[in-house]
């Protein structure tokens, strides 16, 4: 691995002799330098022979864990060996390596194959151990040890030719006690290596859960692998990560047991290699890393709910997420992360309407208690919803709803829309009010005949029949000018959204609600006396917000009264096009022509679109809304032949003398001649040589414009 080793600044000017500051080779050297340097003994000798193995072969290696019949250690790769030389020169020395110049290897220190001596050197002096290369068709033995003075020695014991496959050999003895250790450290080092050696005896890895995963990152579920709290990979050895040390919005934890891989060569790591030395590339570097698994991660989690096919279900994804992130961390995602614009809460928000929970296997109930609901718990109920709070039990078993896991929903009529928009529109929702009990089942004195209003073909009805108050449905209110009782006149009047209307107004509002869609024929409405009361199921009829949905704010209604001509101009616009005439005459007339069309087209006729057709009902209930209307064209016109009569004086008098129908003859005769003097005296620009009718193009251009 590149070390990443700055340039220094050779300060030298000046100086009268140079002298190299070097290592002295002795005992107590060597001890600062491996036994010293490693705070774990066991643990530093596994990982750094099995990373020399690692990279040596890239997983083609064996580990032999201590036993009670085998306390020894032993790694053995089967990569391309050592030769003497190398053996001498880099095996044999402090800080040698020929791994600096990549980043295909992990190692590049120079100490991991003296790593034994960190957990061999003890109060009771210092054992060996044995150093097999396997390279060129030779196998050659060494022992690595302390001589009597301290310092390490390496001897060769044997060299033979051999045909075992290439690779090292590093084996030790491992003292009795420590047997239990070096296995339980061998197993949560060598977890992480990928692929992972041959272990033998072979461990029982534990079956690691992953909680979610994105590039570069896993999230483990806890206590299923053998770390705790975030760790980065580089290469095949794990590290800690030390969250202080780096600049993070908190959003991963201490706790999360996340694992990251950087590439190798994009962190620092202490001498030992047992921490991460945090110098400014590799806080950068896991800077990087831990905000790419935050928007990773929520990326993820807002698809999982996006994906949510209902509010509930977009709410009970978000909730396992809790799992992982804990219930401070997900409040705070709750402002990043909508399903179809709506929060994701843990329990159903209710406004103007109440919930009540029947869980699966129910067979009855006494009333409709209302109760909180969690939105993971409605996740996968029947939506049930009801405005009619009678015959309840009787509707959910004529709808075959008994025993099911149900969300029932009880709210007036008139919020049925709002309802089902803070429910999230759930698709399949069942109306318990259409499910009708028979006559026969029905208890009580609901039953009985009722004045009636029923929209007709040609306008309302007073129709008097049995009507079902439990049933529920829109009422209208009925009042009338003077007296009571009999006394009372027979001029009735009715309150539609708080407006007191006559009967007739009352019936051109609901023609005009049959013609927009908002009701339709046979609809029937509830009369209520203003002393009598209706249970709360029954809603007052309100039409302003529906026809007020009608009206389309960037329509320009066309005109609605029949404009005006002047008589005069009407009989120019009537008359054929005059040969030669000045090029702004010429205009005028074309646009005369145009809205004389337009006119005669309409007929005085009001041309009448939904939003004409809303605003006129709403205004007979004494509701003014603002409607941007076309311009008289006339008045324009007016003003044009205003302004040419200025400039051509003899024009007015002219055309004035027109008849009721057309030009006559004398007329035609002075227009004309007196437009062709105009032209030849240069007193207008020269009009076109094309022919002066109005072609069949430019006819057709007039006719779309009227």
């Amino acid at each position: 691995m590149k070390l990443g080793m700055q340039d220094h600044v050779d300060v030298a000017a000046g100086v009268q002799d140079e002298i190299d500051i070097a290592f002295e080779a002795n005992a107590i050297a060597f001890y600062a330098q491996i036994s010293g340097l490693a705070k774990d003994k066991i643990g530093y000798p596994i990982r750094e022979l099995s990373t020399n193995a690692w990279d040596a072969s890239r997983g083609n290696f064996e580990v032999h864990l201590p036993t009670g019949l085998n306390p020894v250690f032993r790694v053995r790769d089967f990569g391309p060996g050592m030769s003497p030389d190398d053996m001498r020169n880099v095996y044999a020395r402090l800080y040698a390596s020929t791994k600096r110049a990549t980043n295909d290897q992990v190692g590049g220190w120079g100490l991991g194959s003296k790593s034994p001596f960190a957990y061999l050197i003890g109060a009771d002096g210092a054992g060996s151990y044995n150093v097999t290369s396997y390279h060129g068709g030779m196998m050659r033995a060494y022992v690595l040890s302390l001589a009597s003075d301290g310092k390490p020695k390496m001897r060769l014991l044997a060299e033979l030719p051999s045909d075992e496959p290439t690779g090292i050999d590093v084996s030790f003895p491992v003292r009795r006690e420590d047997i239990h250790m070096f296995n339980v450290r061998a197993k949560q080092i060598l977890w992480s290596f990928n692929p992972r050696p041959t272990i033998t005896p072979s461990p029982e890895w534990p079956e690691s859960e992953v909680s979610s995963a994105g590039e570069g990152w896993t999230w483990y579920k806890d206590s299923t692998v053998p770390f705790d709290g975030p760790h980065v990979r580089m290469g095949c050895v794990m590290y800690p990560i030390d969250l202080r040390q780096i600049e993070n919005t908190g959003f991963l934890h201490y706790t999360d047991t996340v694992l990251f891989d950087a590439p190798i060569g994009s962190l620092k790591v202490t001498l030992s290699r047992e921490e991460l030395a945090y110098d400014e590339n590799t806080k950068t570097t896991l800077k990087n890393l831990v905000a790419s698994f935050e928007q990773n991660f929520i990326t993820q989690v807002r698809a999982k709910v996006v994906a949510a096919k209902s509010l509930f279900e977009a709410c009970s994804v978000f909730e396992k997420e809790q799992e992982e992130l804990g219930r401070s961390r997900l409040e705070r995602l709750r402002g990043q992360i909508k399903w179809n614009g709506h929060d994701l809460t843990t329990t159903i928000v209710k406004i103007d309407f109440k919930t009540c929970m029947l869980r699966a296997g129910w067979q009855t109930f006494d009333k409709f208690e209302d109760m909180g609901v969690s939105t993971s718990w409605a996740a996968d109920a029947t939506v049930v919803i009801e405005h009619s709070p009678s015959y309840s039990l009787s509707r959910f078993m004529i709808a075959q709803l008994v025993g099911k896991k149900v969300l029932w929903v009880r709210c007036k009529r008139v919020n049925r829309e709002a309802t089902l928009f803070r429910l999230g529109n759930p698709e399949n929702v069942i109306e318990l009010d259409t499910f009708k009990v028979p006559v026969t089942q029905r208890r009580g004195k609901t039953i009985r005949k009722r004045r009636t209003l029923v929209v007709g073909s040609s306008g309302l009805q007073k129709v008097t029949q049995d009507v079902d108050l439990a049933d529920g449905g829109e009422y209208i209110e009925e009042t009338y000018s003077g007296g009571h009782g009999r006394r009372r006149r027979h001029d009735s009047y009715y309150y539609v959204s708080g407006r007191s209307m006559s009967l007739y107004d009352l019936d051109q509002v609901v023609a005009d609600c049959v013609r927009l869609g908002i009701m339709t024929v046979g609809q029937t409405f509830l009369v209520k006396s203003g002393d009598s009361e209706v249970p709360e199921n029954w809603t007052e009829l309100d039409l302003v917000s529906d026809l007020k949905a009608k009206i389309d704010p960037t329509y320009v209604s066309e005109l609605h009264n029949k404009a005006q001509l002047d008589s005069n101009l009407k009989v120019w616009a009537s008359s054929r096009m005059i040969e030669k005439q000045p090029a702004d005459i010429k205009s005028f007339w074309l646009g005369l022509v145009k809205v004389h069309r337009a006119i005669a087209a309409k007929g005085g006729v009001k041309v009448r679109t939904n939003t004409d057709i809303a605003v006129e009902a709403l205004k007979r209930m004494g509701i003014s809304v603002e409607v941007r209307r076309a311009e008289d064209p006339t008045i324009a016109i007016e003003s044009e032949y205003a302004c040419l009569c200025r400039k051509y004086p003899l024009l007015r008098s002219i055309v004035n003398r027109a008849g009721y129908y057309t030009f006559d003859a004398d007329t035609w005769r002075q227009l004309n001649h007196y437009l062709g003097l105009l032209v030849a005296a240069g007193e207008a620009e020269a009009a076109p040589t094309a022919d002066m009718e109005v072609d069949e193009e430019e006819d057709d251009s007039l006719d779309q414009a009227a």
